[in-house]
């Protein structure tokens, strides 16, 4: 669950690269499941006898949206992922969408060995879409992937517009590796953690 990949899923149905399902969304969803379903059986008996009460109801409230929030994490399972038109960033309760236009860099924070967020520093702001409570404004969750990578795969398409339209397929991916530097430090920085 500590190891922070270098690579990407290729997704050529929607076409897209995308960071890989993190583990502890799978496991934390799973274990919650138990408790959960514990509780809304109890609910429903309750109901089935007559004898819930309001507060009963209201207690376990948050309780079921904390669940269905995990499920949806859990079940949607990426995070980033860098389209043709941009990057987008999706969880259970928002969206932040970024166009290349909009995107001169991304940038680790200095000091920082494995950051959980990739600094972006974004020259045109009207151009950026937020839906709901988005995650961050100008970063993405790298808790899931290794940051040096993501941000090596995100300057190559700004400074290399023409090789965006080929994002989500498979040979498009190989290219990137062979070109990307230094791709074989991070695997092996990713697989010491």
């Amino acid at each position: 669950m500590g190891i922070r990949p270098a690579y990407l899923v290729v997704q050529p149905q929607i076409p897209a690269f995308a960071t890989p399902a993190p583990a502890w969304k799978v496991f934390i969803a799973l274990g919650f499941l138990a408790p959960a379903s514990a509780s809304i059986g109890a609910v429903v008996r309750s109901t089935r006898a007559g004898i819930v009460s309001t507060f009963d109801v209201v207690a376990n409230i948050p309780w079921f949206v904390l669940i269905g929030l995990l499920l949806v994490e859990a079940w949607r399972g990426y995070g980033v992922q860098l389209h043709p038109y941009g990057i987008r960033q999706r969880w259970a309760l928002g969206s932040l969408a970024v166009p290349w236009e909009a995107l001169p860099a991304a940038q680790i924070p200095s000091g920082v060995d494995r950051p959980s967020r990739l600094r972006m520093a974004i020259a045109e702001p009207q151009l950026v879409r937020r839906r709901g409570i988005p995650w961050s404004r100008k970063a993405l969750r790298t808790d899931n992937i290794d940051a040096g990578f993501l941000a090596a795969a995100i300057r190559h398409y700004v400074c290399h517009p023409e090789h965006r339209v080929a994002i989500g397929s498979q040979a498009e991916y190989q290219r990137l590796l062979a070109e990307l530097p230094d791709r074989d430090g991070w695997k092996d920085a990713g697989d010491d953690s």
